[in-house]
């Protein structure tokens, strides 16, 4: 039963590296927008067919996971600009909002179960012997993810922290007019947020799809719930927060998939969500009162 336990953990801690990644792109686009974006797993998805067409074609896994990156930020800028702000600019509330974001994330979805014809497609990648930790045995994909997951919450704190539009940044999610009237030119660091924001979503998704060696038109959106409720058990606005809320909600579904069923894992990231909303209701409603202003 230890040894259970234990693979158990250590299993939680590389799905908590793909929470992480996901949640932190989403939490610094929340914190700064106010705007609970729905179409977020759309994108994932989306990323996760681009890697998936590139590592058909022969090209590195590796590769891809960057050039899915890439995707997911061009994508999430893409419709930042002309379908968000248009509408925030015609007076749309946060609700409106995030009907809006449901909507295309609908659009997204089902354009690539058309595409692909409801397939299941199969994302197998670095096929090499396991390593032996003790009583854990886990193989070099998943330890690399592990390692990526650090990587890119030190890499978004150096970011956030230490240059001129990480500062910008936090200025403008903290207080927009303020900001504004400070000089910081609050339209350039809205789109920097879309950016990095969709490259860690596309990122997410690719990552996603080598960790689970699968990708269908509905993987983001099933992994979604997930990644929302380690943004909000968070912090709107924190990577810190959401990393820690990741490790949380990585152990917990691992826990419950070992000692329960497997089938009972998803489930349990649906629990989660609702008790953050029971324990926390202002996690959204500090940010998503039908007043707060839509940054975009």
């Amino acid at each position: 039963m230890f040894d259970t336990l234990v693979s158990a953990v250590a299993f939680g801690v590389v799905l908590a590296s793909v929470i992480a990644i996901a949640s932190m792109g989403f939490t610094i686009q929340f914190g700064l927008t106010n705007m609970l974006n729905l179409a977020y797993g759309g994108v994932m998805t989306a990323a996760g067919y681009v890697a998936f067409i590139l590592v058909s074609h022969g090209i590195s896994a590796w590769y891809g996971l960057f050039v899915g990156g890439l995707f997911g930020a061009v994508l999430t800028l893409a419709m930042g600009v002309y379908v968000f702000r248009p509408y925030a600019r015609r007076g749309a509330k946060l609700f409106e909002m995030m009907m809006v974001t449901l909507g295309l994330g609908l659009v997204i979805d089902y354009g690539l179960q058309a595409l692909t014809h409801d397939n299941i497609d199969q994302f197998t990648v670095l096929q090499a012997a396991p390593l032996h930790l003790g009583p854990v045995i886990i193989t070099p994909t998943q330890a690399i993810i592990a390692v990526l997951g650090l990587v890119v919450f030190i890499g978004l704190e150096m970011l956030l922290r230490l240059t001129r539009i990480g500062k910008a940044l936090r200025a403008t999610a903290a207080e927009p007019s303020l900001a504004r009237s400070c000089g910081i030119r609050t339209g350039r660091v809205v789109t920097v947020t879309w950016l990095l924001s969709g490259f860690l979503c596309g990122l997410s998704g690719v990552v996603y799809a080598i960790s689970t060696q699968s990708i269908g038109y509905s993987s983001g959106e099933l992994f979604l719930p997930l990644v929302i409720a380690a943004a909000l058990l968070g912090g709107a606005g924190s990577p810190l927060g959401a990393v820690l809320a990741a490790l949380v909600m990585g152990i917990v579904t691992q826990l419950v998939s070992a000692f329960g069923a497997p089938a009972y894992s998803q489930v349990a990231g649906f629990a989660v969500l609702v008790i953050v909303l029971l324990a926390r209701p202002g996690a959204v409603a500090s940010h998503g009162s039908a007043e707060a202003q839509v940054t975009v």
